[in-house]
């Protein structure tokens, strides 16, 4: 299963570029790297020495296709934990994306992103999420661009494991982008809001954070980049039997790294950095080293 995922996921990135060359309507895009990174949340174990950050593999391709009124998509993608297989998880998505003006001028519009993922692993189908993003953006000049963004999402979680994670997320965001002078250097900085109503209380939560993000020119095909993520997220009920309390999470992530573009089509990067969730209940508890080195291909 996991070598040939990943054979699908590098093959069909190599592949489709050449396919699909002479049609300008259509665009792919692709990533492959390693590193080591955070396992998916939906894992839950009693064990309070578990050791959330394990060292993967990571790989995605997308195609998009220009329909005129609408962006359409389709993604397939792999994270392979080779230290353990129920971290796996082989995601497929499906969006589009619709741009309608809002101003004559175009200054102002209104984009909106539906989509939905299915994602599988060892034993079969771990969950489905439909999914609405939509958002309003308005660009006060070159240098500024303000957007106010709201998504909703329905996770649908198999059961296999533990009953009571399907759950209804909200997700509200105001993000600034500011090009200093108009120029490539990009400056993000948002505020997050978050809501998630699940079947069970111990998964539902409410919370807010925070997320700045530079991306910078150091010369022509050479480009450095860093995130700063801080959530905090407070739970509505007691996480277990063993520890019957509210469950209470600060979750952190600092990275930085570099992309060096090598021609048209590909780029490789590497990025370093640090990740922590600080919570009251020792199993969700985890902080230490992440990166990734890898490949982009555009």
């Amino acid at each position: 299963m996991k070598k040939s995922a990943l054979a699908v996921t590098l093959a069909s990135a190599l592949a489709l570029p050449c396919a699909w060359a002479q049609d300008d309507r259509v665009s792919v895009d692709g990533e492959l790297s390693v590193g080591r990174d955070v396992v998916p949340p939906d894992i839950v174990d009693t064990s309070p020495e578990q050791d959330r950050i394990r060292s993967g593999v990571f790989g995605e391709v997308g195609v998009n296709y220009d329909a005129g009124p609408a962006i359409l998509r389709a993604s397939a993608g792999a994270r392979v934990f080779p230290s353990e297989s129920d971290y796996d998880r082989y995601p497929l998505e499906i969006s589009a994306r619709f741009d309608l003006p809002v101003t004559a001028d175009g200054r102002t519009r209104l984009r909106l992103i539906p989509s939905y993922e299915y994602v599988f692993g060892k034993d079969g189908h771990v969950f489905d999420r439909p999914r609405l993003d939509g958002q309003f953006i308005h660009r006060h000049n070159p240098e500024h661009t303000t957007t106010v963004r709201l998504r909703y999402g329905y996770r649908n979680q198999s059961e296999r494991r533990f009953r009571g994670y399907d759950q209804s997320e909200w997700l509200g965001e105001i993000r600034h982008l500011w090009r200093p002078n108009g120029g490539p250097t990009r400056i993000t900085a948002a505020l997050l809001a978050l809501y998630a109503d699940a079947e069970a209380e111990r998964f539902s939560y409410s919370g807010y954070g925070a997320l700045l993000g530079v991306r910078r020119d150091l010369r022509e095909d050479l480009q450095a980049y860093g995130r700063l993520y801080l959530v905090h997220r407070n739970y509505k009920a007691p996480f277990s039997p063993l520890y019957p309390y509210d469950r209470d999470d600060t979750q952190s992530r600092l990275t930085a790294g570099l992309e060096k573009k090598l021609n048209q089509r590909f780029s490789i990067f590497g990025e370093a950095g640090y990740a922590r969730n600080n919570s009251n209940v020792p199993t969700r508890k985890y902080d230490g080293f992440v990166g990734r080195i890898g490949v982009i291909l555009r």
